[in-house]
């Protein structure tokens, strides 16, 4: 807390020394004038193009060409440094027009500086009297809210079905020569232009060529875009918000709606065993206390969309009068976070006083806050900003602390963590929640600063506040680049909590996921000391837990159409139904699962603990045998035919088994003493199994999250998004975890429902699994490919799932047979020994074919074209 404090104290005391600094600085222009008339001379060419495909929001991208003679007074400073104020203000001139004011532009985008560069003379005379320099300034924006989007000399007005493309002109050009405007309206064109375009190119490109010699033609273009682009610009306003945010909400009410059900089917024993208690009754509180977190949270999110509090407004500084709620919602989550943790009294405390403090803001006349007069000039006192920034910092830590508190009771419950002391001190998780708080906030106030120098580019760093006098003859104060600067500071710093809820709002799964796994590990602990049979596979009970951990922590974050979440709920019961409709369907073709050859006794039901050396030595003993069958049947002789039938004798008894009645009886007809001990896994209970699974996954999944991390935050336009948005930097290596956990859990299924997946060998029984993972995905890509939208790293994130199921699945039929391996030797060596010859060639073949599937996909990915997120800030 004291770290970031520090950092933002010393932003805002850096942007109250800029405006006293930039009054003195004297670097302006010679006379301050744009020189409108020295740009008669000047050419412009205007290009905007609007782009509708493979994208959730149609991207503008305008580019601007001029020719402008080095007789224009400005001209040389075009040449300086793009940091230099002189450059600025001619900049300025072409861009904007004569405005010396502090303007921001948030919508607009920049992917390199202007290029200035030395050109010839535009009427092609070729006169060596006059030089001219080229300017080309190429600028987008997303339209992504409903009202007026700028672009360049452009704007966009959006509505409700239409949206008007308009040329909109500096002053300074409007008596230059206009030699060609163009709009590339995209598909599916365009419904009116005003005036009548010269040509249309092949593209679908409206051209005008204006006949007069100066002046910019008046350019309407009418668009009717298709639904999905016209929803998705509208996402931000009512009630399209309303069932995005509901559909948020529906899906923490599907989790826990689940949870609840399984806590009605779990069988009440008349001694339960107490670490089984104590996990139950957390998985019950804490579904309680996630319905509440998510009523809070999402709660407040659909009573802002319905309102039209994310709408875009011409009252940009209205929208700050809904971001303190968000101490209130945020502590609140955290109180009851904390509740659920049950911290010892010094930490109860200390929670008490971080809502407290985050509270008293929200008190009418505590502090007088106006959040309205907050994010704009003039400042307002010291106590006022430093009652802010308690309530910012509490509010953020409260919810943080909560969370760690309660991650670890359901870990030391459970035993599935298991402190040195007998009682874990909460110091060491205040202290990693501190370090989290301070790097969020250097993170924050860093892009919070890189994104004001965006958005003001083109402002002059040297206009200090000073007296005006208006046109009724009032003074008043017109306020600088310096005082803007700091009211930037403060509305980050206001909307700080509201922006960073989302952020760890959004990893509350991990809580859900510790949650089940703590019963599921109780469930298994007991079941192993009350049972002999500990190798069978999960009961019904248990199974019904392990589905729903696959969508709550192993299945991919998809659902969302045109920017909305609201049919995101529906993804989580596909993905609990394709994993239930897949084990269901297949249940017949899992080796337990095969009926014995005399009584037809499923061979599940005979497998116990005692089994596992009776086995090993049998599969030790097959493949020996197996040596010696192909030595034999090389020798075509009579002393050759009788050894291979003793063989084969052998060979068939070693298929004897016995029936759970304890009469003879055999091993299934196409299963071999090989298939059956790997099908009992490597360790002794389904929970050990699916643990030594989930480590296996961790080594082999370390690439594919860091590929995935990179396409989807460091890569092309997602990068711009990661060093602009106010948590993306903070958001990279927590996404690389969070994959990483995901493919855990992932791996954990596998090991767990190993007996109930179809196949004899492992990558067999992962491609069960991997298709539960793939096929939900595969229908929200036919659904992208449907609305025009991107795919992003969908096929490769399915294909990756497969290849580390797929090579965990190796991994675990190898563990099964570690005790053969011999002194000195790697874990491969047991490949032929496990797979034989023709099984060992299937499975290479088989990676091969999915690596070169992932090589080809990585090869060829398709730009992601997300737009950056654009978080509330000052617009003066």
């Amino acid at each position: 807390m004291r770290g970031l404090f520090t950092v933002l104290l010393a932003g805002l005391l850096t942007g109250s020394g800029v405006a006293e600094a930039y009054a003195v600085v004297a670097s302006a222009t010679a006379d301050g004038s744009c020189d409108t008339r020295g740009l008669k001379p000047a050419t412009v060419e205007a290009r905007l193009r609007i782009d509708h495909d493979h994208r959730t929001y149609a991207k503008a991208s305008a580019t601007m060409k001029l020719t402008v003679p080095m007789s224009w007074k400005p001209a040389a400073h075009l040449l300086l440094s793009t940091g230099s104020d002189t450059y600025r203000r001619a900049m300025r001139c072409l861009a904007r027009g004569d405005h010396d004011g502090v303007e921001t532009r948030w919508e607009e985008w920049r992917n390199n500086d202007p290029a200035v560069a030395p050109a010839n003379d535009p009427s092609g005379e070729g006169s060596s009297r006059q030089r001219w320099l080229e300017v080309r300034l190429s600028t987008h924006a997303w339209v992504n809210q409903r009202g007026t989007v700028r672009v360049g000399l452009w704007t966009v007005e959006v509505s409700k079905a239409r949206w008007d493309v308009r040329l909109a002109s500096p002053d300074t050009l409007r008596e230059a020569r206009w030699r060609e405007v163009t709009v590339r309206p995209g598909r599916p064109g365009a419904r009116s232009a005003e005036p009548r375009p010269t040509t249309k190119k092949d593209d679908g490109a409206l051209v005008w060529r204006p006949t007069r010699a100066h002046g910019p033609p008046p350019v309407v273009v009418g668009i009717e875009p298709a639904w999905p682009r016209s929803f998705s610009a509208l996402d931000n306003s009512p009630p399209y918000a309303v069932y995005s945010a509901v559909g948020g909400l529906l899906w923490q009410i599907a989790v826990v709606v689940a949870v609840w059900y399984a806590l009605i089917v779990l069988p009440r024993h008349g001694v339960p065993d107490p670490v089984e208690a104590r996990a139950v009754a957390n998985l019950r509180n804490w579904s309680l206390t996630l319905l509440g977190v998510a009523l809070t949270v999402q709660g407040r999110d659909v009573y802002l969309a319905a309102v039209g509090a994310f709408e875009n407004t011409l009252d940009w500084a209205q929208p700050a009068a809904y971001a303190p709620s968000a101490w209130l919602t945020s502590s609140v989550a955290g109180a009851l976070l904390l509740c659920f943790a049950r911290p010892s009294r010094a930490v109860a405390l200390l929670g008490a006083g971080l809502g407290a403090c985050a509270a008293v803001p929200l008190v009418p006349g505590a502090v007088g806050l106006d959040p309205e007069q907050f994010v704009q000039p003039p400042a307002p006192g010291d106590a006022t900003v430093a009652v802010v920034w308690a309530a910012t910092v509490c509010s953020f830590v409260l919810p943080l602390l909560g969370a760690a508190l309660a991650a670890r009771r359901l870990a030391v419950d459970s035993g599935l963590w298991r402190p040195r002391q007998q009682r874990a001190r909460a110091w060491p998780l205040t202290a990693g929640v501190g370090a989290v708080v301070a790097i969020v906030g250097v993170c924050y106030a860093a892009a919070a600063e890189r994104d004001w120098n965006r958005a003001s580019w083109l402002s002059p760093r040297i206009h200090p506040t000073s007296l005006v006098t208006d046109e009724s003859g009032a003074l008043s104060w017109e306020w600088g680049y310096g005082a803007w600067h700091e009211a930037e500071l403060r509305s980050n710093l206001l909307w700080f909590t509201d922006n960073a809820q989302w952020w760890w709002y959004g990893m509350l799964w991990l809580l859900s996921g510790l949650a089940i796994l703590a019963v599921l590990r109780s469930r298994a602990v007991r079941g192993a000391r009350a049972t002999a049979l500990a190798r069978r596979g999960p009961s019904a009970v248990d199974r019904f837990l392990l589905l729903l951990l696959f969508p709550v922590a192993a299945a991919m974050d998809i659902g969302m159409y045109t920017a909305s979440l609201a049919v995101a709920w529906s993804w989580f019961f596909l993905y609990f139904l394709a994993l239930a409709g897949i084990l269901r369907l297949t249940r017949r073709r899992a080796v337990p699962a095969r009926p014995l050859s005399v009584s037809g006794e499923p061979l599940a039901t005979t497998l116990s603990a005692a089994h596992r050396d009776r086995l090993l030595e049998r599969a030790r003993r097959h493949r020996e045998l197996h040596a010696e069958l192909r030595g034999a049947a090389q020798e075509q002789t009579a002393q050759g035919t009788a050894a291979r039938r003793d063989v084969e004798t052998r060979l068939r008894r070693l298929h004897r088994w016995r029936a759970s009645s304890g009469r003879p009886d055999r091993l299934p007809r196409d299963v071999s003493v090989v298939d059956a001990a790997l099908a009992l896994g490597p360790c002794d209970s389904w929970w050990e199994n699916g643990v030594r699974a989930a480590r296996f996954t961790q080594p082999v999944a370390l690439p594919f999250s860091a590929i995935l991390v990179w396409d989807n935050q460091l890569r092309g336009e997602a990068l711009t998004s990661i060093l602009y948005d106010r948590l993306g930097l903070p958001d990279v290596p927590t996404q690389f975890v969070l994959w990483q956990v995901g493919y855990a859990a992932a791996g954990f299924l596998l090991g767990a429902l190993w007996q109930q997946l179809p196949g004899r060998r492992g990558p067999a029984k992962a491609l069960a699994l991997a298709a539960a993972y793939t096929g939900p995905i595969g229908v929200f890509a036919l659904g992208n490919w449907g609305l025009g939208e991107e795919q992003t790293a969908l096929a490769f994130a399915a294909v990756s799932m497969l290849l580390i199921l797929t090579l965990t699945g190796v991994r675990m039929d190898v563990e099964t047979f570690r005790g053969d391996l011999l002194p000195g030797r790697g874990v491969l060596s047991l490949l032929p020994a496990v797979y034989q010859t023709r099984y060992l060639s299937l499975q290479f073949a088989w990676v091969l074919a999915q690596a070169a599937a992932i090589a080809t996909i990585v090869q060829f990915f398709a730009d992601n074209a997300g737009p950056p997120w654009v978080l509330p800030g000052v617009s003066p």
